[in-house]
C-alpha cells in the first residue's frame, strides 16, 4: 500500500473524495485513511487529521500517479466564458451547458 495524496488544509479535503471517485472509475483499489479524524482536531496536530488517499496495490501506484497529475492539471485549466445562442445567457467557461435553456456548448 502506497500513499498518493493528502490535501494541504481541511478546506481542501473534498479533493480526496473526488480523486477517489476518479480512481474507482479506473478500477484502481484505494482507501482513505484518517477520514473521521477531523473530530480530533485540536487534540492532534492539524496535519494528522487530514484525510489521506492510499493505493492498495503497489503495482497500481504508477497509473494512479499519472491520473492524479492529469486531474490536478485539469483543475488549473480555464475555459473562456461563452454565450448560449438560444437564450443569450452568459455562461462561465467550466460549464458545458446553459443553466437557463439547457443548450450544450459548441466546444
Amino acid at each position: 500500500m502506497k500513499h498518493l495524496f493528502t490535501p494541504n488544509t481541511m478546506s481542501q479535503s473534498g479533493e480526496v473524495y473526488l480523486l477517489r471517485e476518479l480512481l474507482d472509475r479506473e478500477e484502481i483499489a484505494c482507501t482513505i485513511r484518517n477520514e473521521h479524524l477531523s473530530i480530533a482536531s485540536g487534540e492532534l496536530a492539524p496535519q494528522e487529521c487530514l484525510p489521506a488517499l492510499w493505493i492498495m496495490h503497489d503495482s497500481d501506484y504508477p497509473r494512479a500517479c499519472e491520473l492524479k497529475a492529469a486531474w490536478r492539471s485539469s483543475l488549473l485549466e480555464t475555459h473562456p466564458q461563452w454565450v448560449s445562442p438560444d437564450c443569450g445567457e452568459a455562461i462561465e467557461g467550466q460549464f458545458s451547458s446553459c443553466w437557463k435553456c439547457g443548450r450544450q456548448s459548441d466546444e
